[in-house]
């Protein structure tokens, strides 16, 4: 893999915003060289500890790619990086060309590919475009997670190089695919109950649609907490 180009890398404060919802999406990018450690990069903060951030989610890349369908998609809006949230943003990945388990040379940090992104309510909110979390759920455009596998001082001047691949039939795009199109396809199921790279959290809902023949209500996640009982996303 050649040829990957970072557009910027992004910090965020949590603050409260868009009607008293409190946020980090919100970043600010910074040109500096900063150090990656194993929750992320300094400053850059969760409002919901239990549904972003740890360390199987202390770095969130979005491709730059994405952004010209978003502007066609969504033109009243004017899109830009970090428009998602993301910390790291670059030319020349998607989510077809990563693998969970890849693992990364960024710098002096190492980091593995440990899930793709769940979208949530809070994009819709921010951008006023209710519709936005699923929409990038069903076209799959929603980035990754990294695990900092070795820390170390990164910076948007550092290269970005893919040192190591553990299960190249395991795209993003595949496990995408899987867990929000076919969400009860067995074989796409127990491959990612098989993948000790894939977190644990992905593991275990795996595991649980495959046991109950039933998927998990998505409803507060693409909606909103209290849009919970008013019927599946």
């Amino acid at each position: 893999m050649e040829g990957i180009v970072i557009q910027g890398v992004f910090i965020g404060k949590v603050e409260e915003c868009w009607g008293g919802l409190v946020s980090a999406i919100d970043k600010l990018e910074t040109r500096e060289e900063v150090w990656l450690g194993s929750e992320g990069l300094p400053g850059d903060e969760q409002a919901d500890l239990r549904h972003h951030g740890g360390l199987d989610r202390a770095l969130h890349h979005y491709p730059a790619e994405h952004y010209r369908h978003w502007r066609k998609q969504h033109p009243q809006q004017r899109w830009q990086q970090p428009a998602f949230g993301e910390n790291l943003s670059t030319f020349g990945v998607n989510e077809a060309d990563v693998c969970i388990g890849d693992l990364f040379r960024w710098g002096e940090a190492l980091i593995e590919v440990s899930q793709p992104r769940s979208p949530c309510y809070r994009l819709g909110r921010r951008w006023n475009l209710p519709e936005l979390p699923l929409e990038l759920q069903q076209q799959g455009r929603c980035g990754w997670f990294y695990r900092v596998r070795r820390a170390g001082m990164v910076s948007a001047a550092a290269p970005l190089e893919l040192v190591q691949r553990h299960y190249p039939q395991l795209s993003v795009a595949s496990l995408l695919r899987w867990y929000f199109g076919e969400p009860l396809e067995p074989c796409g199921l127990r491959q990612m109950m098989a993948c000790d790279a894939l977190s644990l959290r992905w593991r275990k809902t795996a595991a649980q649609r495959l046991a109950s023949g039933v998927v998990e209500d998505w409803t507060a996640r693409l909606q909103g907490p209290e849009c919970l009982g008013s019927g599946p996303a």
